[in-house]
């Protein structure tokens, strides 16, 4: 098994486009928005 170098932000910038498309198609067919939730739990 060889060792493979992953561009971060590339990686990441396909991965926001793929989010963006969805997130639109959402709001356009089923005029959903949605949104994001943090809970923390603890101290």
């Amino acid at each position: 098994m060889s060792a493979r170098i992953i561009d971060g932000k590339a990686f990441a910038a396909r991965v926001r486009a793929q989010v963006a498309e969805h997130v639109a198609r959402l709001r356009e067919e089923q005029g959903i928005t949605p949104g994001l939730a943090v809970v923390l739990v603890g101290e």
